[in-house]
């Protein structure tokens, strides 16, 4: 009881302005553990199965009524189990297979692809096996994603707005990119494992917290924006609040810091392989811009670029969705976030920019950006608390699954969609 009143009173008065969602943290003294990590792992269950039921399905109607990308007739039925392999997924499979002996694939993390190697070489080694240990991460990943999730929000808010976000998230128009073998179902699932563990009061769980932002890194580079959250709780918890640890000595409180500072070493992991391996430390920046045509930018460039090659791009539909869905979220978090808890806010706000800051030279500037900000989970939030109301719960409900169900039935018959 000590240790649970300890944490409520650090967590509080670290944020003070997050109001009633701080203070709803109270009951944050166990990760996933006893009756709350079993009903954690329960309510997990139900949209996970629903959602993979409803991937399955669609993956057998489309690829036995519709005809992949550039055909005309039906998709050969012998190539059923493979529909989900394409595009990144492709790449990712190559370097779990090969490494980086191609230049471009070093935009790809490594982490990931190691991951896939890992599980997919005693079946063979061959791309089928790590096609198939991707599929199995991804879902089993999502599966802790849902988990975490509900955990994690039924502290800080209620059991019902948790219930919410996970339904919100899993049939979001692109959680289909939570079942297909990409990185969004790890990274989302390291990024939520950071604030499950930042809610705790031991040095434990913040040597913790730093691992898993470590690693978010090691998947995507966007993951080093975990770095500032972790650092703005810790300055508040530790030379902030008052307590008897904002009066440690000066260099306790530079130790509270170190855990943050595993962040970006996870990039800098990456950069010393790159170093050794091909000669370039920052050969990963240097491929997105060669290669996949990415480049740094102010973060309303690629929405504006979005907006005018609507009408004179070759591809004006997709640049209608990548606005709309980059817009949506942007706007959510905007309408929203006084009803975040700071820690949350600073994140999404810091995802948003630095993903926005790289849009793609070409037709579609703002190509998988939907996809990228899929991960701020906090958008989700808010639409949860939002979604109390019986008639935002519905609309949301009823509209996004069937969106989901389109891009589902696109994405397995080869066409681009995020």
């Amino acid at each position: 009881m000590t240790a649970w009143r300890r944490g409520k009173r650090a967590l509080v008065s670290a944020e003070p302005g997050a109001g009633v969602a701080a203070a709803a943290t109270a009951h944050a003294g166990a990760l996933l553990t006893g009756a709350a990590g079993k009903s954690a792992w329960r309510e997990a269950a139900y949209p996970f199965l629903l959602s993979r039921g409803v991937f399955v399905f669609l993956t057998y109607v489309a690829t036995a009524y519709l005809p992949l990308s550039g055909q005309t007739i039906p998709q050969d039925p012998a190539s059923r189990p493979l529909a989900w392999y394409h595009w990144d997924a492709v790449a990712y499979i190559r370097v779990a297979r090969q490494g980086y002996s191609i230049s471009a694939d070093a935009a790809f993390f490594p982490l990931w692809p190691a991951l896939m190697h890992v599980l997919g070489t005693p079946f063979g080694a061959t791309p089928a096996a790590y096609y198939w240990a991707a599929l199995v991460l991804a879902n089993a990943c999502f599966y802790g994603v849902l988990m975490l999730l509900y955990h994690l929000l039924s502290g800080d808010f209620t059991p019902a707005v948790a219930r919410r976000a996970m339904y919100y998230l899993t049939f979001y128009p692109y959680a289909l990119f939570f079942f297909a073998g990409y990185t969004e179902s790890l990274f989302l699932l390291l990024c939520l494992a950071v604030f499950v563990l930042m809610r705790r009061d031991d040095m434990r769980s913040w040597w913790l917290a730093g691992g898993a932002g470590f690693l978010a890194a090691l998947t995507r580079p966007t993951g080093i924006v975990l770095v500032i959250p972790l650092a703005v709780i810790a300055v508040q918890r530790f030379w902030l609040n008052g307590d008897q640890r904002a009066r440690s000595p000066w260099w306790r409180k530079l130790a509270a810091l170190a855990p943050a500072a595993l962040v970006p070493a996870g990039v800098g992991v990456y950069m010393v392989y790159l170093g050794i391996t091909k000669c370039n430390p920052l050969l990963f920046s240097a491929v997105e811009l060669a290669d996949w045509h990415r480049y740094s930018a102010l973060p309303w460039t690629g929405i504006i670029l979005a907006v005018q090659a609507v009408g004179s791009s070759a591809v004006p539909a997709l640049n209608v969705l990548d606005l709309i869905f980059t817009l949506l979220p942007l706007g959510i978090l905007a309408a929203g976030w006084k009803r975040l808890p700071q820690r949350y806010t600073i994140f999404a706000v810091c995802f948003a920019l630095l993903t926005l800051s790289l849009p793609v030279a070409g037709p579609e500037p703002l190509a998988s950006a939907p996809r990228y900000l899929m991960v701020i989970f906090p958008v989700f939030v808010i639409a949860a608390l939002w979604g109390a109301h019986p008639r935002v719960d519905r609309l949301v409900m009823a509209v996004s699954p069937a969106l989901l169900a389109v891009n589902v039935a696109l994405f397995v018959s080869h066409y681009w969609v995020a």
